[in-house]
């Protein structure tokens, strides 16, 4: 191993005693677990989002709603598959999370399992509902903070499988040795050894939630986003700033806060003042605000979702030779092209890994500085039009533009700047396997 690449070996040998961690070898099995399922929802999403709403990339292309008959029953039947799937994703990692940790400690993983699960929805239980079943206009209160149990509860969920695990087993461990130094008090029965674990749990997250509500109405959960969503929000038009909201976000994500902290446009005010320049002059080239989180942040930094994991793909079909690495990269690809990359977190995973957590932040600050000066230079003009959400990454700043080739050639420099960024941390990932593991 040459000097250059020391570190980067360095790096390696920290990420292999991470992964012997019991912790963190529950979380990757948690990840494994889910992962086929939110592989699911995210492409019943693809269609959903991107060929049968109104402001999707293709049903716009396409005009998919002028030939495909019963447009809404289609609409009804993918927003149920993927609102079923959807409201499960959270619970089955802090089930999973926590029944694997038991298993390490030789526990009773499955009811270990169960009660993290129900420990996770105590906390998610919707308290509104409980004081006012329904709203004004008569709609029933949702039981469940339901978005809670999607993709953005998973870091909740993590923290809450591993420490029930933990603490549910040695619970139920104390209990099994205090019966057998106390025989007077009789034999304690496999049932008394999970109910009274599972009654102290609960009284404990349901304490927690009900005095949580008094705070926020989107319980633990809504708490935590919305403390992240003060810090990261509005950075204003100096790049620095826009700079660092961005890296704090990536950062988030890889922790698994996924979902509310979003980059998708810094002010709707500032958006609206660009494009009702460009109709009035029909250029983008002297907007107002030629640099805020949405010209420069969605317009050239996240290709694919937060952490431009566009370009993750591409580098792992150039430079892996891990067959799940390759096998995940397949699957995941079409999903990454509308900016719906939940599945790739996980299916890698991405999360909680330290070799990918480098690139997942440095790729898009570097496309973040280099679509700054090119803007500021006047190289390319700032995105003044709207575009759909699932538009493909590379084609936001050139559809944005009114149809600028030059922002067309930005978006593909950033993206294979991005591609060589990745490129090095993937490669590393081969001395887990060598060419054993090749596809």
């Amino acid at each position: 191993m040459t000097g250059k690449r020391q570190p980067l070996r360095g790096l390696w040998r920290f990420n292999q005693r991470i992964e012997q961690w019991r912790a963190m070898r529950a979380i990757k099995e948690a990840f494994r677990v889910a992962y086929p399922f939110i592989l699911v929802m995210t492409l019943i999403d693809v269609i959903g989002q991107s060929l049968l709403t109104n402001n999707g990339f293709f049903f716009q292309i396409y005009h998919v709603g002028s030939w495909l008959p019963g447009l809404d029953l289609w609409r009804q039947l993918f927003q149920v598959i993927s609102l079923v799937i959807n409201g499960i994703v959270a619970v089955m990692v802090a089930f999973t999370t926590g029944h694997y940790l038991a298993r390490t400690y030789r526990g009773d993983a499955l009811a270990v399992g169960v009660m993290s699960a129900l420990a996770f929805l105590t906390l998610n239980v919707n308290y509104e509902a409980l004081n006012t079943p329904t709203r004004g206009n008569g709609d029933a209160i949702p039981q469940f903070m339901e978005n809670n149990l999607g993709p953005q509860g998973i870091f909740l969920a993590v923290v809450v499988g591993l420490v029930v695990g933990w603490f549910g087993c040695h619970l139920m461990g104390w209990l099994g040795k205090w019966a057998l130094k106390h025989p007077q008090w009789g034999q304690l029965s496999w049932t008394s050894r999970v109910a009274w674990p599972l009654l102290i749990v609960l009284a404990i997250t349901t304490g927690l939630g009900y005095g949580l509500s008094w705070l926020n109405d989107g319980g633990l959960n809504g708490l935590v986003y919305q403390g992240l969503n003060a810090m990261v929000t509005n950075p204003g038009h100096q790049g620095v700033m826009i700079l660092a909201v961005t890296a704090i976000n990536n950062g988030l994500w890889w922790l698994g806060l996924i979902g509310p902290v979003s980059l998708a446009g810094n002010s709707s005010v500032t958006s609206l003042q660009n494009l009702a320049y460009a109709v009035q002059h029909g250029s983008g080239w002297h907007a107002p605000n030629p640099v805020t989180l949405h010209t420069l942040g969605d317009a050239y930094a996240n290709f694919g979702g937060a952490g431009m994991t566009l370009a993750l793909l591409l580098a792992i079909w150039l430079g892996s030779k891990q067959a799940s690495y390759r096998r995940v990269a397949n699957q995941t690809f079409l999903p990454n092209l509308v900016n719906l990359n939940e599945p790739t977190l996980l299916g890698l995973p991405l999360l909680f890994n330290p070799i990918l957590l480098i690139p997942f932040i440095v790729a898009p600050a570097v496309n973040i500085i280099v679509a700054w000066c090119a803007i500021t230079w006047k190289l390319v003009p700032p995105i003044v039009y709207p575009v759909p959400r699932t538009t493909p990454g590379p084609l936001i700043a050139y559809l944005g533009t009114g149809g600028d080739w030059r922002a067309l050639l930005l978006s593909l420099i950033c993206l294979a700047l991005s591609v060589a960024i990745y490129l090095p941390f993937v490669r590393l990932g081969n001395l887990a396997g060598g060419e054993d593991h090749a596809a």
